[in-house]
C-alpha cells in the first residue's frame, strides 16, 4: 500500500465547505506546508520503488519534518490529525508526547542488553514507519532532553519524517532547565531537520460559542453524586474497592464498568505518572473528579525515601534518604498530564473544584502549559465534546496496551 492516500488541502477544503471549521489564513499556510511534505513523501516513495532512479539520484530525497508551534486552541492538533488521515495507517504512528516518552522508556528497559539501545529502537521504528507524529511536544526534564536529542538524531539519519505540535517555539524548549546548554545542539538539529512554522495571532478556537454542559462545578460535590448515579443507573455492579492502574492500587470513591469516581488527592497527589493516566483513559469512558484544589505553586521541604517516583526539584542526600524540595506544582503537573490523556482519548470528565478553572493555577512555573489545560477543560465541558462519540474502549485499550506499535517493535505490523 502506498504511503500517501489523500490530499490534506482537499481534506481542509472539504471541512470548510461543510462548515465544520472556519478557514483561518494561518492554518491555510500550514496546510500548504504539510501538503508539500506529503508530495515529497510521495516522490521519495516513487524513487525507492524504482531502483534505477535511486541510483541515478545517488542520494535519497530528503524530506524535512514540520514543527508547528503556537498558543493553545489554534488548531495545531486538528491540522496534524488531518495530515495523519492522509497517510496509510500502517506506515505512520500518531502519539501524544507523554505516551511516546512512556513507551520509549519501556523499550529502553526491554532492550537494555543492546550495545546501543536507542539506536536499535530508532532503527526498528524507521523499519516500520516513515512518519512519526507527536502532539504536545514539551521538554521538562534533562534526562528526557538528552535522550530525545540522541533519538531524534538517529531517526533523522534514517530518513524518518517527524511532525510535531507544541506550545513552545524550539528556541524556548527546556528554557531555564538544568544543564540546558547540553540540549542546545538538539534544538539546532530540530531547526535544521524540520520546517518551523508558528500558528499564532489568532483566536482560541476552543473558546468559540460552544453550547454549555453541566460538567464543571465549583464546591458542589452533590452534583458529581447525581452525575455518577445517572451514568451508572444501568449497571448492577458498583465497586468501591481500589482500582489497579499500572499494577498499583489507587483508591477510588466508586466505579463500574466504564465510569470511575476519584478524589483529586488520590489521583494527582503521591507517586503518579503519565502511565497511570494513559491506562485510565484507555479503560474508562467517564471520569468524575472531586475536590480539585487551587494550585499555589509553593515549595516545601520533606524527607522522601530514595527511589520514590515523583516530579521533584533539587535534593540533598542524607544517608539512605533524600531531603526534597517538593513543589506544590507537582499535583498541578499531574493534573495537566491527566487532562491531556483524557482529552486525547475523548473521555468525558466531570469536575468539582475549589474555584472556577481560570483561578485554579496561581503559580509561575506551569503558567504556559496550564493555559492548554484551561482551554481543554472549556472544550471538555461543552455539549459538543460530550455528545461526540469517543473512540471505542477496545480501540483505546489496544492503543495503550502491549499491542501498541511502539511496544511490539520486534514484530511486523499486521
Amino acid at each position: 500500500m502506498t504511503l500517501v492516500i489523500h490530499s490534506i488541502e482537499q481534506q481542509y477544503q472539504h471541512l470548510s465547505k461543510r462548515a465544520q471549521l472556519t478557514p483561518d489564513p494561518a492554518q491555510v499556510e500550514i496546510v500548504q506546508r504539510l501538503q508539500q511534505c506529503l508530495d515529497q513523501l510521495q516522490q521519495r516513495e516513487y524513487t525507492h520503488k524504482r531502483k534505477w532512479l535511486t541510483t541515478w539520484l545517488k542520494q535519497p530525497i530528503s524530506v524535512p519534518g514540520v514543527y508547528i508551534w503556537g498558543p493553545v486552541g489554534r488548531g495545531k492538533t486538528m491540522l496534524m490529525d488531518l495530515f495523519c488521515q492522509c497517510l496509510a495507517p500502517e506506515k505512520h504512528i500518531r502519539l501524544h508526547f507523554h505516551r511516546f516518552m512512556v513507551m520509549i522508556h519501556q523499550q529502553l528497559f526491554i532492550h537494555a542488553g543492546e550495545p546501543d539501545p536507542l539506536t536499535y529502537i530508532a532503527s526498528e521504528l524507521s523499519r516500520k514507519y516513515s512518519v512519526i507524529c507527536f502532539d504536545e511536544f514539551f521538554i521538562s526534564d534533562i534526562g528526557d532532553a538528552m535522550l530525545l536529542g540522541r533519538l531524534y538524531r538517529a531517526l533523522f539519519a534514517q530518513g524518518v519524517v517527524i511532525i510535531s505540535t507544541s506550545n513552545t517555539e524550539p528556541e524556548q524548549l527546556y528554557a531555564d532547565g538544568l544543564h540546558r546548554d547540553r540540549f542546545l545542539p538538539s534544538i539546532e538539529m530540530i531547526k535544521h531537520a524540520m520546517h518551523i512554522i508558528p500558528l499564532d495571532n489568532g483566536n482560541d478556537h476552543r473558546l468559540r460559542d460552544l453550547p454549555p454542559s453541566q460538567a464543571y462545578f465549583v464546591q458542589d460535590n452533590n452534583a458529581l453524586q447525581k452525575i455518577y448515579t445517572r451514568l451508572t443507573r444501568h449497571y448492577s455492579d458498583q465497586i468501591t474497592k481500589p482500582v489497579t492502574l499500572c499494577k498499583r492500587k489507587i483508591n477510588c470513591i466508586a466505579r463500574s464498568e466504564d465510569v470511575i469516581w476519584f478524589e483529586f488527592s488520590d489521583l494527582c497527589e503521591g507517586p503518579r505518572s503519565a502511565r497511570d493516566y494513559i491506562e485510565l483513559a484507555s479503560t474508562y469512558a467517564h471520569v468524575c473528579l472531586s475536590n480539585v484544589p487551587r494550585f499555589q505553586g509553593q515549595s516545601r521541604e520533606q524527607i522522601k525515601a530514595r527511589g520514590t517516583e515523583d516530579s521533584v526539584g533539587a535534593f540533598n542526600t542524607t544517608g539512605l534518604r533524600q531531603v526534597v524540595q517538593n513543589n506544590h506544582d507537582d499535583p498541578a503537573r499531574r493534573f495537566i498530564s491527566l487532562i491531556d490523556e483524557l482529552y486525547d482519548c475523548r473521555v468525558n470528565l466531570y469536575i468539582n473544584a475549589e474555584d472556577i478553572a481560570e483561578q485554579l493555577y496561581k503559580g509561575e512555573l506551569l503558567k504556559e502549559p496550564f493555559k492548554r489545560t484551561l482551554s481543554r477543560l472549556h472544550e471538555m465541558s461543552s455539549a459538543d465534546y460530550q455528545t461526540t462519540p469517543p473512540d471505542s474502549l477496545n480501540e483505546r485499550k489496544d492503543y495503550s496496551s502491549s499491542q501498541h506499535p511502539m511496544s511490539s517493535l520486534d514484530h511486523d505490523p499486521v
